[in-house]
């Protein structure tokens, strides 16, 4: 007996052995077989991020196409990606303008149905005739709308296994409620039989040429985001472009105004918090109304730290409540120390955000309803809008840098930036609202020369300027001149195209400044230097409006040196007078400014 014993254990021995010298996929260091009967972590490569193919941000206007699946076990999601494959494969063939977005049915909430032309829905049934548990509440939606769809095309897949008695149920409802709500339906309903690739194969082959007989309108998605940056290097600025489609919601802007986002927290970082502190994220709670964003109701703990609650700064208040349920001696003194100097305690918190402080104390008893009151509110976060609505009404456009970065060996992120970046997908819907700025305006009077002074991401509302500058025929505008500067010609030259067009079409003088292109850097402040006559004759003679955004602790700061420095030199005048000069500017309107805080 101990002889079998011992034979099995070795045959288990030796085939883990086999199986990590000859898996390329091994996740651990070398295939090593320590590793694989260690107790411990393994130490796990690092691999390259790669790309997802089915995650598409289309920038340009296209026939869209709904791919819908909802799936229990994974297969539904494996036809759809391979449909998805078909579709861009058929299209990049065809020449044809088609943009497939796949999509769980688990987000059927940020589906604008009104904007939608085709649906192809793809759906298994679990074994007792329901819906998968993720698509429960789409299709009890569709189940129970009364919205006509008559200018939706759409196409079901059902799948299911005929053991059971309820043999594709679900896609069968939903094809027939598609067209109880007027859908045009462009096959069939196609059942499958568990996994039969034969009759999915068939159904492909069907649905390609139905997809070409519809005739499906271009246009542009709901949400569109593209790159404008370069990224080759930790030191490379990630930007990138965002249009919000806003039609039907009676929201109004004026160039020069910014477009409040509220955000929603990483889930990662939520889940992280849940799990350190015990929490399942299904607690019921009844927050303050208060809350930006907040519609009345009982909400999850789990929603709360998501939507509405501020995990990346923590209060001071938090670490108080933390030391009463400390159960360490030690870090209750190295708490009550810390909350006893202020310069300490501030340097410490700007460093921590949220799950810093949950990890690195241990509480005991800490009721979900005390550690949700002593997190802040989740604020909105405004981005100059750099879009006319005399060009589009419809559609908000916002300049975003994604912030990323490290500290105490953890991996950070910008809020809003990296929500919008990694987060939202093409047609999802994001809650957002104008934020009028009625001190940063472009005159009256269209002939009045405009220097306008935006480094970085500052160019987004020059953006909308100049759109509305370039409306205009030769005779009804002034001189627009625009002082941009970045890191590298060839990789954060933002809006380069767009801005080089105005320059051929005689819009715009744009004056570059590329300060790691050489090896004496240059910003924008530089070339105000160098066109001191020209500014000031501009300001002076020609009462030209000077304009600046972007950064106020530094380039805002030195810009505003140098424009007092030309007014010196130039207009022969003291300090004191300079400083008065441009306080007089401002009080015209002349001088305005569009700045924040990094």
């Amino acid at each position: 007996m101990l002889e079998w014993i011992v034979a099995g254990l070795l045959c288990i021995l030796t085939y883990a052995v086999f199986t990590l010298s000859t898996s390329s996929g091994s996740q651990y260091e070398d295939n090593s077989i320590d590793a694989f009967i260690s107790k411990e972590s393994p130490k796990v490569k690092t691999r390259p991020q790669k790309e997802n193919k089915y995650k598409r941000d289309y920038s340009s206007e296209g026939q869209q196409i709904l791919l819908l699946y909802g799936t229990e076990y994974g297969f539904s999601e494996e036809v759809a990606r391979k449909l998805f494959d078909r579709l861009c494969e058929e299209a990049a063939s065809q020449g044809t303008v088609w943009q497939p977005r796949l999509v769980n049915v688990k987000y059927f909430k940020h589906i604008i149905w009104s904007e939608e032309q085709l649906c192809l829905l793809l759906i298994s049934t679990s074994g007792d005739g329901v819906p998968p548990t993720d698509a429960l509440p789409f299709y009890e939606m569709l189940m129970n709308s009364g919205e006509i769809l008559s200018h939706l095309h759409y196409a079901v897949l059902a799948l299911g296994d005929s053991n059971y008695p309820q043999f594709c149920k679900t896609g069968l409802s939903l094809d027939k409620r598609f067209g109880e709500l007027s859908a045009m339906r462009m096959l069939p309903c196609q059942t499958v039989d568990t996994e039969d690739w034969m009759v999915i194969s068939d159904w492909m082959n069907r649905l390609i040429p139905a997809i070409r007989a519809t005739d499906l309108a271009v246009k542009a998605d709901y949400l569109v985001k593209r790159p404008l940056t370069v990224v080759e290097s930790e030191e490379d600025k990630e930007t990138i472009h965002c249009e919000f489609n806003i039609k039907g919601s009676r929201l109004t802007w004026i160039a020069g105004d910014a477009l409040g986002i509220y955000p929603q927290n990483n889930p990662r970082h939520v889940e992280k918090i849940l799990q350190v502190l015990g929490y399942t994220g299904r607690e019921e709670t009844h927050p303050d109304l208060n809350l930006p964003g907040y519609c009345e109701g009982i909400v999850t703990c789990k929603e709360m730290l998501l939507r509405y609650l501020d995990i990346k700064h923590v209060k001071p208040d938090l670490l108080q409540l933390i030391q009463n349920h400390v159960s360490c001696p030690r870090q209750k003194e190295q708490l009550e120390a810390l909350l006893q100097v202020p310069s300490e305690l501030k340097e410490y918190l700007s460093q921590r955000e949220v799950i810093d402080v949950v990890v690195e104390f241990k509480t005991g008893g800490l009721s979900v309803h005390e550690f949700l009151s002593h997190l802040k509110p989740l604020q909105p976060r405004f981005y100059s809008i750099a879009s006319s609505p005399q060009v589009d009404s419809d559609t908000v456009c916002v300049t975003a840098a994604i912030v990323r970065y490290s500290t105490l060996g953890r991996d950070r992120e910008g809020v809003t930036t990296c929500f919008i970046q990694d987060l939202l997908q093409g047609g999802d819907l994001c809650p957002v609202f104008i934020s009028r700025n009625p001190d940063f305006r472009l005159p009256s009077n269209t002939k009045t020369p405009l220097i306008l002074i935006g480094p970085g991401t500052g160019v987004a509302p020059f953006r909308a300027f100049l759109q509305e500058r370039a409306l205009l025929s030769a005779e009804e505008r002034g001189q627009v001149f625009l002082y941009f500067g970045c890191r590298h010609r060839n990789k954060d030259f933002l809006y380069r195209e767009e801005l080089e067009k105005l320059v051929a079409e005689s819009v715009l003088c744009l004056k570059t400044a590329f300060s790691r292109d050489q090896k004496e850097k240059i910003y924008v402040q530089d070339l105000l230097l160098q066109d001191a006559q020209l500014i000031w004759n501009s300001i002076n003679e020609e009462e030209a409006a000077v304009y600046v955004c972007g950064d106020a602790r530094h380039m805002a700061h030195d810009v505003h040196k140098v424009l007092t420095k030309i007014i010196v030199i130039q207009g022969q005048r003291t300090p004191e007078e300079a400083d008065q000069y441009l306080r007089a500017m401002e009080t015209q309107g002349r001088y305005q400014k569009d700045v924040w805080v990094v």
